[in-house]
């Protein structure tokens, strides 16, 4: 009993000379004090102790003194002794308690300087300063979206994409996402080049949100692609068209599609499904150009896409043996003439909107070779 009275009137000594070298702005000593006096169980039962650790370790926070800067040498781990200590304090004393209101207004105050000081970082472009004091904000008060929105948006303009990411998801843990979150998450897994079936997963999650979020359909669209999901990607495109039939950036990536079936079906050996989707591409194509006539990828693909046929056919010629090129050849190599004049237009257009582009230049000299047109490509070779 005399031990227990006796470490009890220690520790209470200890809070009040703690709180004297405090007042006295004596850190050091300060913080020596309420550390042993935390060394006596009775202390972490006592919201006075508590609380005056807590502000003990705040003001250390604060302060620029020398003599401390060892002591705040990890600032995160400080700011979690401070939350801790208040914390503490409040969850030992009832609302209407004096120190639980002090308690509570001290970490609404410590919280507002950490998001305001971020604010200000951030808006001067000192983006990983800012991401920094955003997550000491989380510390404090870590059912609050604001630090960890604030803290992702800060990573990612600092290039820290998986931090980005981290918080992102964290935030996502007990609120639904915003689109500028989910635009981050996105954004931050391409830049770190995480794989595709990770990406398609966020989209998905994205899209399950906000259905009918366009950018979040092309972004599926595209992964899709990649994966060379084509009969996924193309289900998505139908209903997406069917939505919103009068988008012309679905109409563009459906003729995209539909080209790479193209190819890939008659690569696999299927030529009926190669015509079909050829069909069904250039309609695409077609339909987009009709109303952006000088897009120059759009005009650009769909001339290779019907040279590809035209190649299919000169391949075909290629091979024949003498006799049957005697037979047949000049008629089948007509029919790939038929199909580079058909492409002809498209890539000319193409050079119409970006001159100077390379690949346009080569694409024209094979075509007009083939076509003989001698004027044309005399011309072509003197503007290079």
């Amino acid at each position: 009993m005399v031990s227990l009275l006796t470490e009890h009137a220690r520790a209470q000594d200890l809070i009040s000379v703690a709180n004297t070298f405090l007042n006295d702005k004596n850190y050091v000593e300060a913080k020596a004090a309420i550390d042993e006096a935390f060394q006596a169980a009775e202390a972490k039962q006592n919201p006075r102790a508590w609380y005056t650790k807590a502000r003990v370790y705040h003001e250390i926070l604060k302060s620029n003194d020398p003599a401390i800067q060892e002591i705040k040498a990890d600032q995160k781990q400080l700011v979690t002794i401070i939350a801790e200590a208040y914390k503490k304090t409040k969850e030992l004393t009832d609302p209407s308690n004096n120190l639980h209101i002090l308690a509570n207004n001290q970490i609404e105050l410590l919280w507002a300087d950490f998001i305001n000081n971020g604010i200000t970082d951030f808006q001067s472009s000192k983006f990983s300063r800012a991401s920094e004091l955003f997550e000491k904000a989380q510390i404090l008060k870590p059912a609050d979206s604001t630090g960890y929105l604030y803290a992702a948006l800060s990573a990612q303009n600092a290039g820290q994409y998986q931090k980005a990411i981290d918080n992102y998801l964290a935030l996502r843990d007990f609120m639904r996402l915003s689109k500028n979150a989910y635009n981050g998450l996105i954004v931050c897994q391409q830049a770190l080049g995480v794989p595709d079936t990770q990406q398609l997963d966020i989209v998905e999650e994205a899209l399950f949100e906000y259905p009918n979020h366009l950018p979040y359909i092309f972004q599926e669209i595209s992964i899709l692609i990649r994966l060379k999901r084509f009969e996924a990607a193309e289900s998505v495109l139908k209903t997406s068209i069917q939505r919103n039939p009068n988008n012309a950036m679905l109409v563009l990536r459906q003729a995209d599609l539909y080209d790479r079936i193209f190819k890939e079906a008659y690569l696999n050996g299927e030529p009926e499904r190669s015509e079909r989707y050829f069909e069904m591409a250039s309609r695409s194509y077609e339909r987009y150009l009709t109303s952006f006539p000088n897009d120059f990828t759009a005009n650009y693909n769909y001339s290779v896409m019907i040279n590809e046929q035209a190649n299919r056919v000169y391949v075909r010629v290629n091979l024949m043996s003498k006799e049957e090129y005697e037979i047949r050849g000049k008629e089948t190599e007509q029919i790939g003439h038929d199909w580079t004049r058909r492409a002809l237009p498209y890539m000319e257009k193409a050079r119409e909107v970006n001159p100077k582009d390379e690949k346009v230049m080569r694409a024209l000299k094979v075509y007009y070779e083939r076509l003989g047109m001698t004027e044309k490509l005399a011309k072509l070779n003197e503007g290079n």
